[in-house]
Parts: C-alpha cells; structure tokens; sequence
C-alpha cells in the first residue's frame, strides 16, 4: 500500500520511507481515518478476493470480474436514467497490454456470463500510485480485502463495506472466488445466499 507523503517543499520524494518508520500506532490512526473518510462519501467501491487455486489465470479472473461488476452498475444507472461511462485505472504494471487486450475481448465477444461491456469510456490507462491519490486510496480498499480474505482481520473492510456496490440486500460490488463459497459466511457470499427456510 503507498500513502503519500507530501513534505513542506511539496516533494514526494522518500515518502515510502517516511511511511514505514512511522510507529504502528501513527499508521493504523492513518488508516483508520482514511476508511472513515471513504464511508463518508458518496462513492460505490469494488472488490474481488479471489483464491488463486479457483482460477488458472488469477489476474484475468479478477479483471473479468471487475469489468462485469463495474459494467453492471453502470447498466443499472442507465436503466435509470443517469447514464455514465467508466474508466478502469491501474497502478503501472507488466499486464498492462494483456488487460487492455481483455477489454477488447469483453466488449466484442462478452464476458463469461455472456454479455457485452459496453459501458467504458476507453482502455485501461496505468498510473503511478505513488503520483494519484486516488489510486492510493484503491490500494487501501484493496488492503482492508486482503486483510479480510488472507489475515481474517474484518476490521478495516467493516468500515468500508457498505460502500460496496449493493442492491436489494445483495453486495454485487464484493466477489469472492472461493472453493468454499458455498458455506463462506463472509458477507459476499452470505448475500448471495438463498435464505434458509427451517
């Protein structure tokens, strides 16, 4: 994760340092302000925790998903009148090529669920997180799922978890690809659960 330091000259320059010699106390305050200040406003979060044993190709799995779950909301704002294009934005990685070639493919053959995105404005673009807050602050999301799904800390994610994309009760904004879905009690999976009648 990469929080930005700014010191007085406005340069950024060693902030990762800065960051981590910072007392544990001093980051997790950090953090914790950061999660309050996302579940304060008005802004629709994704996520995919995904066992890497459910895919053979982790990285295109979650990206699938990612462009399904945005494509779908965005479809449902339409339905509504309000219709919007989305714009994917990564931090700078080697898949760059490969996931705009995915996009591609999503738009002209359809996803795995059979339909069309339709709804990006353009290709993936790749940035520097170090540069943006804004993907700082995805970094973030990403890590309250991380400490969620891999350290079983629900801490971080329990302040942000009602900014994921959800309607009539069900988190469409939250996947999580497990071999255990089926009896997973995380909240993902116990939304998309039919009710037990006893």
């Amino acid at each position: 994760m990469h929080l930005l330091y700014v010191d007085e000259s406005g340069n950024p320059d060693g902030a990762e340092d800065k960051w981590h010699s910072c007392p544990t106390e001093q980051r997790n305050q950090v953090i914790d302000e950061l999660c309050n200040t996302i579940s304060s406003r008005h802004v629709t979060l994704f996520g995919i925790a995904l066992e890497k044993a459910t895919a053979s190709d982790p990285i295109a799995r979650a990206f699938e998903e990612i462009c399904n779950r945005c494509d779908l909301f965005l479809r449902r704002l339409h339905a509504r009148g309000d219709t919007q294009r989305g714009l994917i934005i990564f931090d700078e990685s080697r898949y760059e090529n490969s996931l705009q070639t995915l996009l591609a493919e999503y738009r002209s053959l359809g996803t795995r669920y059979g339909s069309t995105v339709k709804n990006f404005a353009d290709v993936p673009f790749f940035a520097n997180s170090k540069a943006t807050r804004l993907l700082q602050l995805a970094d973030l999301v990403a890590y309250a799922v991380f400490r969620r799904y891999e350290r079983g800390d629900t801490r971080l994610l329990d302040k942000i978890i009602a900014k994921f994309d959800t309607e009539d009760g069900v988190i469409h904004g939250m996947v999580h690809l497990s071999r255990s879905s089926g009896t997973c009690t995380c909240p993902a999976c116990l939304t998309r659960r039919p009710p037990r009648i006893f």
